[in-house]
């Protein structure tokens, strides 16, 4: 059988022999038909034939030889096929021994498998109840605060579990004693307060990592921890939670309040009964309390609008307890001035009032009402005097707050079309300012009405006597002319 390699190189060496001849006599032809042109030289046709003949022979020589070599390779690659055919042979045999082996094994797994069922018979359920009490156990334990005082029992029920799920080993009854022992143990801590020093780590900062994100980072340190069954985990003024990963973590934020002083009573008390705040959700709640903004940065999240506000509203109580002082003190001269008419001070409006008619007592009633009217008129701006800057600000107040309610939605409207509304923190800020802006114009202009109501009612009880005094003296001034 003649492979395509030795086809292919009988091809090439035919090709070869025939290029050369048609060279010898394209070489031969050239040479005489310059010998014509030139007719300087004799041409010997005998030694080209000569030559002609000698070529033929060396190239029927390698041609020979290159046959032979064709030839021997031919038989050496025949051999290689013939020993590869022979290996898949041997080859498929062994695969269908494997094939044959492996439906026998399979068939006597499944027949073990089945007498094994009915060796285990109720104990199949018992161990399969076992196995999901062990399993639940596990994930338990990974962030029960109790696992703190007992570290390693997580793995041992894992390895439990792995056990019995390979159905080829069964649990002992000192692993079943065990984890009764580990389950019984868990209810039993439960009910206690312990104390105990353990390294936590605490919140140190924000660092960029090799992407460029914001990454907390944590300092570690030994610390008296006070657990409350499996509840709550306290160390000073911070809550810990715990995982069997990270060990005891403090919040980002201690607690506070009468959480707090609730929390170190706790920890300083001796034994009795103390007052504590537990959190049954084993740390959601007091996660989420710690997180809750203080005061003073809900008044930052209203941004520059909010401080606007409150500098109004702050400038406004100034203004109206000023002039509530004021126009108490100016009341009380004009009851004391009420009290003695002979005797009028210039230091007090119905003084001055008063200093008119007496000035003018031959004056006809009519000029008289005229005069004590301007001289009311005069007055009447003292006595309001930057009440109506209140009253400015308590309209204000709201609309400002409406304003910084636009800009937030804005804000989060813009959040929302840069980064869709998957995630609810790019448009926290934006809902925060407009909350608070509004909370802070309605917080401001409340009170600042008050203040308004409470200084022009003071000025307008001023001016009432003014005006009960003034139409004393003229009705004085027409009885006299009577």
């Amino acid at each position: 059988m003649t492979t395509p390699i030795s086809v292919f190189s009988t091809a090439s060496s035919i090709v070869s022999v025939v290029a050369k001849r048609v060279f010898v006599i394209g070489t031969a032809v050239t040479l005489l038909v310059g010998a014509g042109a030139v007719q300087a030289q004799a041409l010997d046709i005998n030694q080209i034939l000569s030559k002609a003949q000698n070529a033929s022979a060396t190239d029927r020589r390698a041609n020979t030889a290159r046959e032979n070599r064709f030839k021997a390779e031919r038989s050496k690659q025949q051999g290689r096929l013939n020993s590869m055919k022979n290996e898949r042979a041997r080859q498929e045999r062994i695969s269908d021994e494997l094939d044959r082996q492996f439906k026998a094994n399979d068939a006597a797994i499944l027949e073990l498998q089945d007498e094994l069922a009915k060796e285990l018979g109720d104990l199949k359920q018992l161990f399969g109840v076992i196995q999901l009490s062990a399993s639940e156990a596990q994930e338990s334990y990974k962030t029960s605060l109790i696992s703190a005082q007992y570290p390693g029992r997580s793995e041992e029920l894992r390895q439990m579990v792995a056990k019995m799920a390979s159905l080829t080993d069964l649990v002992s009854i000192d692993e079943i004693e065990d984890l009764w022992f580990q389950l019984q143990n868990e209810m039993t801590e439960q009910g206690k307060v312990v104390q105990y020093n353990k390294p936590v780590k605490y919140y140190a900062g924000d660092e960029e990592n090799e992407e460029g994100e914001l990454v907390k980072t944590y300092e570690e340190r030994d610390s008296q921890i006070t657990r409350i069954g499996v509840f709550s985990a306290v160390a000073g003024d911070d809550i810990l939670t715990y995982s069997d990963e990270k060990g005891f973590v403090a919040l980002d934020r201690p607690m506070r309040g009468s959480f707090a002083s609730l929390s170190n009573g706790l920890q300083s008390a001796s034994g009795g009964v103390t007052t504590f705040l537990l959190d049954p959700t084993k740390g959601a709640l007091s996660a989420a309390f710690v997180q809750k903004p203080t005061l003073v940065e809900k008044i930052q999240q209203g941004g520059v609008v909010g401080y606007v506000i409150i500098g109004l509203g702050v400038i406004a109580l100034l203004i109206a307890l000023l002039r509530i002082l004021a126009l108490m003190g100016v009341e009380g001269k004009v009851k004391r001035q009420a009290k003695d008419l002979k005797r009028p001070s210039l230091g007090n409006p119905l003084g001055r009032v008063i200093k008119v008619y007496q000035d003018n007592p031959t004056t006809d009633p009519e000029s008289m009402e005229l005069k004590l009217g301007e001289a009311m008129l005069k007055e009447s701006p003292k006595l309001n005097r930057m009440i109506m800057f209140i009253k400015i600000i308590a309209v204000v107040a709201p609309l400002l707050g409406l304003l910084g309610t636009v800009t937030g939605m804005i804000q989060t409207f813009q959040a929302i079309t840069l980064f869709g509304a998957g995630d609810p923190q790019t448009m926290a800020g934006g809902i925060s300012q407009a909350l608070v802006t509004t909370v802070l114009g309605l917080v401001v202009a409340i009170p600042t009405v008050f203040a308004h109501w409470m200084a022009s009612s003071r000025a307008r009880r001023v001016e009432n006597i003014l005006e009960e005094h003034a139409a004393g003296l003229i009705a004085e001034q027409y009885e006299s002319q009577s």
